[in-house]
């Protein structure tokens, strides 16, 4: 990645655990180049389609946290929330305390159309 991870990226990547550091770094160069039937949507931040979930990525194992093979940007693939501190985001914890009805654990509302998400967004995570 190198040259292509600006200095806002770099300390976003500085502040994430060693081993995940280590899991991402490997995970970018076996997949940079790599083809693939690819189901996450382009980089939020420079937007290539060179991208990735991390399901496979160990010890990550989510497929919610997308990952750009060119830029290292690493977010939520379910409501595009900046991974910034952590690869668990931010809008579970919104979901957990939801009052509506749930069913399987789950309300339904996918999270880039719930209001309580999109207003912990719009205070929380400045767009990309």
């Amino acid at each position: 990645m190198g040259k292509a991870i600006s200095g806002s990226l770099l300390r976003m990547w500085e502040l994430l655990p060693d081993g995940i550091q280590d899991a991402l770094l490997l995970a970018v160069e076996k997949n940079r180049n790599a083809d693939r039937d690819n189901t996450v949507n382009s980089c939020p931040h420079c937007g290539d389609h060179n991208t990735m979930d991390c399901a496979h990525v160990e010890p990550i194992n989510d497929a919610t946290v997308g990952l750009c093979c060119v830029c290292g940007y690493l977010w939520c693939t379910e409501c595009d929330a900046s991974l910034m501190h952590g690869i668990d985001c931010g809008h579970w914890q919104i979901c957990a305390a939801c009052p509506d009805r749930k069913e399987s654990g789950f309300c339904g509302t996918p999270a880039w159309e719930c209001p309580r998400i999109k207003e912990w967004l719009r205070k929380n995570h400045p767009i990309v």
